[in-house]
C-alpha cells in the first residue's frame, strides 16, 4: 500500500478514539516525522513510511490475537467494541477498541525524530565501491524505547494503567529490561504480553528490510483505497521541529 493510503488508515482508526487530548497528539504525530520515518535502520521495514506501516502491522497483529465483542451502543449510537484475551481457554484480560488502538498505533512514537538518512558503501558486480542509501539512528530525545513513548503519549493524553504498562514493556527485556519486573508487570497487566507478542508477529513475520512480505505485502489494500481513501483531508505530514518532550523549569 501507499503512504497515502497507510496515512489515511491509521487516521480514521485515530478516529475512534474518543479521549480528551487525541487531538493533540495527533497534531504532534502530523507534524512530526511519524508519517514517513522508517521502522528501523535496517532490520524491518527500513524504507520511508516503514513506521506508520509497522504501527498499522502491529494493530492487526493483535487484533487477530483476540477475541473481538460487540457490546451494545454508546449513549450516540455508535457500536461499542471490546477485545478479549485468552490464554489456555481463559479469559486474562479485556480491553476496549479505542485501548487497542492507541496500544498497537502509538506503541513506537518514540522513534518521531530518531533516524537521519545516510549512506553505506559497497561492492557492485563489477568490483566497483558504489554509495546506496541507509537510515542510521541521530536520537534527538534520548529517553528510552517504550517508556519514551509512554512519555511522549502523556504529555497530551491521559493512557489507562493497561496502555501505559503495555506500551512501557512492548520490547519485553529485549530493550535492557529486568525479567522479574516484566514478569511481575504481566502478572499485573496481562495485555502486555499480547502486544509484546504481536510487535514480535509484525517486525518478524510480517516485515522485511524494504517492505511487507508475502502474504502480507498487500494486506487490505482493496480496502484501504476505498474505506480509508478519503478519511481525511489533511493526511500530508508536516515537518516541523520536535516540540518539548517535557517542561524545562
Amino acid at each position: 500500500m501507499t503512504i497515502e493510503q497507510n496515512i489515511a488508515r491509521f487516521e480514521a482508526e485515530v478516529g475512534k478514539i474518543d479521549r480528551p487530548g487525541i487531538d493533540k497528539l495527533m497534531d504532534y504525530v502530523r507534524k512530526s516525522d511519524f508519517y514517513k520515518a522508517p521502522a528501523s535502520t535496517k532490520y524491518h521495514l527500513s524504507v520511508p513510511g516503514g513506521l506508520l506501516q509497522h504501527s498499522l502491522n502491529v494493530l492487526d497483529a493483535l487484533r487477530e490475537m483476540l477475541i473481538k465483542e460487540n457490546d451494545g451502543t454508546d449513549e450516540t449510537g455508535k457500536p461499542k467494541v471490546k477485545y478479549h484475551y485468552a490464554v489456555a481457554g481463559k479469559f486474562v484480560a479485556t480491553i476496549p477498541e479505542e485501548s487497542l488502538i492507541i496500544m498497537a498505533l502509538f506503541h513506537d512514537i518514540c522513534k518521531t525524530y530518531f533516524y537521519k538518512e545516510g549512506f553505506r558503501w559497497y561492492k557492485d558486480d563489477q568490483n566497483k565501491w558504489q554509495q546506496a542509501p541507509t537510515f542510521e539512528i541521530d536520537d534527538k530525545m534520548p529517553l528510552g524505547h517504550g517508556d519514551k513513548s509512554a512519555m511522549i503519549i502523556k504529555q497530551y493524553m491521559e493512557l489507562t494503567s493497561p496502555e501505559m504498562y503495555a506500551i512501557w514493556w512492548h520490547m519485553g527485556i529485549t530493550d535492557g529490561g529486568d525479567l522479574r519486573q516484566f514478569g511481575q508487570a504481566i502478572d499485573k497487566y496481562p495485555i502486555i504480553y499480547a502486544l509484546h507478542t504481536a510487535d514480535m508477529i509484525a517486525s518478524h513475520f510480517m516485515e522485511a528490510n524494504d517492505g511487507n512480505v508475502g502474504a502480507f505485502a498487500d494486506q487490505s489494500a482493496a480496502e484501504s483505497a476505498g474505506e480509508y481513501a478519503d478519511a481525511t483531508a489533511d493526511a500530508e505530514p508536516r515537518f516541523e521541529e520536535a516540540p518539548p518532550i517535557m517542561s524545562e523549569a
